[in-house]
């Protein structure tokens, strides 16, 4: 299933770039509906919403590695800090969704949200 850990840096140089969301599905059953699910902010009161997902495909053949999504991250709005949130990545065929978790840190609060809109445009916020 995928990486376990994301984290993303947004400093004056501009917003931190995307990570793919990778699955290899090392079973004998393609999986199939593959999405990012039960999405959390550690710190809600302190910033929300600053995960965009961006999918790509929901299915993975078994002994593939594929990209199922991109993550992507927007921080506009959000002062200097460390931001936590946790998330699963699920199928239909799998009992239990591999849970990940993503930090961001905002280095620059005057730079960080240049062109993070732009970039994650089109996408849903998580």
């Amino acid at each position: 299933m995928p990486a376990s850990e994301f984290a993303f840096v947004a400093s004056g140089g501009g917003p931190p770039p995307t990570k793919p969301l990778a699955v290899h599905n090392g079973g004998t059953a393609r999986l199939t509906d593959v999405r990012l699910t039960r999405l959390a902010y550690a710190d809600s009161a302190r910033g929300s919403a600053w995960l965009v997902a961006l999918p790509r495909q929901t299915a993975v053949a078994p002994n593939e590695l594929a990209t199922v999504g991109t993550l992507c991250v927007d921080a506009a709005g959000l002062p200097a800090g460390t931001y936590r949130a946790t998330a699963a990545v699920g199928a239909r065929e799998v009992a239990e969704p591999v849970p990940i978790t993503i930090t961001l840190v905002v280095t620059d609060a005057a730079a960080r949200a240049r062109r993070a809109a732009t970039r994650c445009a089109g996408a849903t916020t998580k």
